[in-house]
């Protein structure tokens, strides 16, 4: 029933109003087209409030009055004034509690908290941490502090508004400053109710946001580490914590248990969103399911294939992960033949591609699947090897040698080091399996070192970039450089100190740090660092390269410029909103990479000037050297041709080396007729006749161009 006059009467004349309860009933009056017998009923109200000095109440009741008719911000004041007349101490939050509010409910919302601070009342600011309310000055208008952190502080009313939590006796920080051994207790004992307790006092936090609460203050790196095993092993089994994979999605807190019933799984029907229906399958995998139901298997079955139907657009690694779980889960998709989807993936051209986008957990699984549902996939990896990055690589080779391929791979391997046709990662696993290599006939350890170098002075992106810095990192090495040495001729040992000294992978400072450290491994090398630097100084050839690695180049620097830096900068401010940068690995990932990125464009930046693009039309083909074509004879009656461009130009299938490589120096200036030396893969000189000096042919041309 309605509010009746009557009752309205009897509540105004009891000690205790029931406000809230009022408000309400003011609220169906309203509701029903009541308005004016509401608002004069909440005048009223308010009226009697406030001659019992019942001000909260009557504060609350004029809130109700103000949001409903829209009152303006200098009208609320106005009444504000009026109703806390009796105390000029809170008459003074009034001001600061709509200054900078945007709306007339944050402003009502702002009041309350300023007049809920006491003197004694424990509080936190997330700049300042932890504190003691010991002044509430009215006059200058500010609350003054003591900082567990910074001693005394003073905090305008303005700004205590919004920035100055008032805390609770539950919270976790009262705990700590109320009974301090309690609390130190319950983290031995207690983890995981520690980290229920600081999410219900701060509110939904991601793992990285929960270190920051506790280190440095109340463990170390190693501390905190121990400390949250404890605590998730605690939260694991607990149906109101959700969490999640990612360190930097919040921790989610129900209010009650998530029920997988056949509710849960009719709704997992519905869902059309892959991403989505993969972070659903995770949560089934997490419920260790001991028996899965018919309606459950049916369901997981319609989107596995749902999955697998929306990845043959353009998106395999949907197939793949949607396979993966099919396995994990115990359920094969509905009418999917999952040995031929199989069979497509490790086929695809950009199965290389596609294997470095998966997420480590499922990369391994992925390929266990592929052995055992295709019947293909051996041969097709094997083929596919040279192609992979150095994660890829090393799951494929040990599912290889696990499935009794170890035959075939070893000599797949061994055929790609002998023709030097190694990729980055390629060669950077012959180096780290050092007796399995050895024990596949690749243990000249000279050989592998000028192949090195020579994959360290190439251009490359992506997967294969990280090993190739991962391949300067192992030959730049103290101990990977005495192996090396010790395994060479003396011969071979000068040329690799020459190669070194030559080569256009190292910048000055570099490549006299590596020299450095060979001439302290063998110091007689020292004299071959001395002869290049005493010998006469050649003409430079001028710094040019065609205009396709031209463009190449600059479409690089533009990468960088126009996206990498840009979407640099949102992972800062990202990174940056998680809180304590001190701690923050995120911010500090962001900043290093900014720093690279800096560098990476300058440096591009710099060539892009310094060297200049050319169709190398006009160039002279008399002797040897930019623009043209070389034809060579061994001793051994085999021939090689070469055409030498500029500093940027390769392509080992067209037979494309740069002015800065090796063999072009050799050849530099030799003329039809003449023998001269070359480098050889096996690090000596072999000598060599130059049949012929050419123009470039139309092909080389064409290519140039782009």
């Amino acid at each position: 029933m309605a509010l009746t006059e009557e009752q309205l009467l009897a509540h105004l004349e009891a000690e205790t109003v029931p406000v809230d309860e009022l408000i309400e009933e003011f609220d169906a009056l309203a509701a029903d087209g009541k308005d004016v017998r509401a608002f004069e009923w909440a005048e009223l109200l308010k009226d009697n409030l406030i001659d019992k000095k019942q001000l909260d109440g009557a504060v609350a009741v004029y809130k109700w009055m103000a949001l409903k008719q829209e009152s303006s911000p200098a009208i609320a004041q106005k009444e504000l004034l009026h109703i806390l007349s009796t105390s000029r101490k809170e008459q003074k939050f009034i001001e600061p509690a709509f200054e900078k509010a945007s709306s007339i409910e944050e402003a009502f919302l702002r009041l309350r908290h300023l007049r809920a601070m006491k003197r004694g009342m424990l509080c936190y600011n997330k700049t300042w941490g932890f504190g003691i309310i010991d002044r509430i000055d009215a006059f200058y208008q500010k609350v003054e502090i003591e900082f567990e952190k910074k001693g005394d502080h003073e905090l305008a009313f303005s700004y205590a508004a919004e920035a100055l939590e008032v805390l609770d006796d539950d919270h976790l920080l009262a705990i700590r400053h109320n009974d301090p051994e309690k609390f130190a207790e319950m983290l031995k004992k207690e983890p995981g109710e520690i980290i229920r307790i600081t999410l219900r006092s701060y509110g939904s936090l991601s793992v990285n946001q929960l270190e920051d609460h506790f280190v440095p203050d109340l463990f170390d790196e190693s501390g905190w580490k121990k400390f949250w095993s404890a605590a998730r092993k605690d939260l694991k089994d607990d149906p109101l914590i959700e969490i999640p994979t990612k360190r930097s999605v919040p921790i989610r807190v129900r209010t009650k248990a998530k029920a997988y019933d056949e509710e849960w799984f009719a709704k997992l029907r519905t869902e059309r969103d892959v991403p989505a229906l993969f972070k659903k399958f995770e949560e089934i995998l997490a419920q260790n399911i001991k028996e899965v139901e018919p309606y459950m298997a049916d369901a997981i079955a319609d989107r596995l294939a749902f999955a697998i139907k929306g990845g043959a657009l353009n998106q395999p690694g949907w197939i793949a992960c949607a396979l993966v779980y099919a396995e994990q889960l115990g359920v094969e998709p509905t009418d999917i033949d999952c040995a031929a989807e199989l069979t497509k993936l490790a086929e695809l051209d950009d199965l290389p591609a596609l294997l470095e986008e998966l997420p480590a957990r499922f990369m391994q699984a992925f390929i266990n699947r592929l052995f055992d549902g295709s019947g293909t996939a051996r041969s097709f990896l094997l083929r596919r090897l040279p192609e992979f990055g150095t994660t890829a690589l090393n799951e494929t080779i040990e599912a290889l040698i696990r499935n009794g391929a170890e035959e075939e791979l070893s000599e797949q391997i061994l055929d790609t080091v002998r023709r030097r046709q190694c990729s980055p990662a390629m060669l950077l696993w012959v180096l780290r399996n050092e007796e399995k290599a050895a024990a596949w006939g690749m243990d000249d350890k000279a050989d592998l070192s000028f192949q090195t170098i020579e994959l360290i002075e190439q251009e490359h992106g992506g997967a294969a970039l990280r090993a190739q810095n991962q391949l300067r990192e192992q030959i730049e090495n103290v101990s990977s450089l005495k192996t090396i040495l010790a395994a060479m001729t003396d011969s071979q040992k000068r040329d690799f100190m020459r190669r070194i000294s030559e080569s256009p992978a190292w910048s000055k400072l570099d490549r006299q740090s590596l020299q450095a450290k060979i001439i302290k491994i063998s110091p007689d090398l020292h004299e071959v660092v001395l002869k290049k630097t005493a010998a006469p100084k050649q003409e430079k050839n001028p710094r040019i390269t065609s205009s396709r690695s031209y463009q190449a180049r600059k479409d690089q620097f533009e990468d960088i410029i126009r996206k990498q830096i840009p979407e640099n900068s949102k992972e800062i401010e990202l990174a940056r909103s998680y809180g304590d940068l001190r701690e923050n690995a995120e911010f500090k990932y962001a900043k290093e990479k900014q720093r690279l990125l800096g560098l990476q464009a300058e440096e591009l930046q710099n060539a892009l000037d310094t060297v200049k693009p050319t169709d190398f039309a006009g160039f002279p083909y008399d002797v040897a050297g930019i623009a043209t074509g070389v034809e060579l004879e061994y001793a051994d009656g085999s021939r090689e041709t070469y055409y030498i461009l500029g500093e940027w130009d390769q392509n080992e299938q067209m037979h494309i080396i740069s002015c800065q490589a090796g063999m072009a120096k050799a050849l530099n200036g030799a003329k039809a007729g003449e023998k001269t030396q070359v480098p050889t893969s096996s690090g000596i000189s072999a000598e060599v006749t130059v049949t012929a000096v050419t123009p470039l042919p139309e092909h080389i041309k064409a290519w140039v161009k782009g």
